[in-house]
């Protein structure tokens, strides 16, 4: 099997791990997964973006990144055992593996502040991917999300307000490392904030 990202996670390497999920870790029986605006039909490994109402396309460049980045994270999700998150709200700088990698959330975090000055943008945007403001110590605002159906983020913005500069933080459940490695939660993680970012520049 080739070692090559854009050819390794693929439908067709992974749809047989991939076809376990319906029924478990959350995830409905039927022959579809559905999961940050994205419906996965089981049956051809097509991948809908109710966002834009089309079909990601694999012969283009973004197209293809976001299935690599589905196959790659859904095949570990999959292989996991299941662990009902908890609560106990961690950053990335907490992940077991993050000395391995040199993935950050920080480029995340400044798309983030970047793209919603405005609070309200953000709880629209996340309330279309099915996510809901909740209550937070500090920031502004503070939405939270699943990456998957067992994976909640947490996004707290603050905006800026002319004395401090903006500023995003990204928080996960303590049990993600359960389901993704550090480099498998940035990829999810960026590809859910290209989302959200989407979605903004529709208000």
């Amino acid at each position: 099997m080739s070692t090559n990202p854009l050819e390794l996670w693929t439908w067709r390497n992974c749809k047989e791990v991939v076809k376990s999920l319906p029924g478990r870790l959350g995830f409905p029986a039927g022959d579809k997964l559905e999961f940050l605006g994205l419906e996965l039909d089981l049956k051809n490994g097509s991948i809908k973006d109710s966002l834009s109402g089309g079909t990601l396309n694999v012969n283009q460049r973004e197209g293809r990144r976001t299935v690599n980045t589905i196959f790659y994270a859904l095949s570990a999700y999959s292989e996991s055992p299941e662990k009902i998150p908890t609560g106990k709200l961690i950053s990335s700088k907490q992940f077991r593996g993050t000395q391995f990698t040199k993935r950050d959330t920080l480029g995340e975090r400044d798309r983030i502040t970047q793209s919603f000055e405005d609070p309200a943008k953000l709880e629209t945007a996340a309330t279309a991917l099915r996510g809901s403001k909740v209550e937070f110590p500090y920031g502004d605002i503070a939405v939270n999300l699943n990456l998957l159906p067992f994976i909640p983020l947490t996004i707290v913005l603050a905006v800026d307000d002319g004395e401090f500069p903006g500023d995003a933080r990204l928080f996960y459940d303590e049990t993600v490392e359960n389901y993704l490695d550090a480099e498998q939660t940035y990829f999810l993680t960026s590809l859910t904030v290209s989302r959200l970012i989407q979605l903004a520049g529709e208000l």
